[in-house]
């Protein structure tokens, strides 16, 4: 008896989303944080937001500053007085994590830049984690367009 695969339009569709599912993570952590030299065609502002738990009873601290209005390049500083281990994701408005790393811990501040310029307009949150607790700062990214118009009469 021979048997043949037969692919459905629901079995092609499936396979598809799945490889296009996984192309994209892919992509977002790969190209997230690399430094790009050519500017979008307009300019973006950001706004971080407050921060806001009870790791800073502890004396954790986060402080996240845009290196120049024009790039969306961050320097992040992390004061960690306890020396606990902390771990920094990067998420979108949806939670998905776009960067995840375990932060140095043999020193009460740590300085890092991150780069968001290849990131979409939208609210990023900054998360930092020791367990069950965490400390957040959001980021927003809006890109404002300006059109100049010039007219001359002659």
């Amino acid at each position: 008896m021979k048997h043949s695969i037969v692919f459905t339009p629901k079995h092609i569709f499936t396979l598809l989303a799945i490889v296009l599912g996984f192309s994209l993570q892919a992509s977002a952590q790969s190209e997230t944080f690399a430094y790009a030299n050519n500017p979008g065609s307009g300019n973006k502002s950001v706004r971080v937001a407050p921060e806001k738990n009870e790791m800073a009873r502890k004396g954790c601290k986060i402080d996240i500053q845009q290196e120049g209005a024009e790039q969306l390049r961050f320097l992040v500083q992390i004061d960690n007085p306890t020396g606990e281990k902390l771990t920094l994701f990067i998420k979108d408005v949806n939670n998905n994590t776009l960067h995840k790393e375990v932060l140095d811990v043999t020193s009460p501040k740590f300085v890092a830049r991150y780069n968001l310029e290849k990131l979409e307009d939208g609210a990023y949150t900054f998360e930092i984690r020791n367990g069950k607790n965490k400390l957040e700062k959001a980021v927003d990214i809006k890109t404002q367009l300006m059109v100049n118009r010039v007219v001359s009469v002659e």
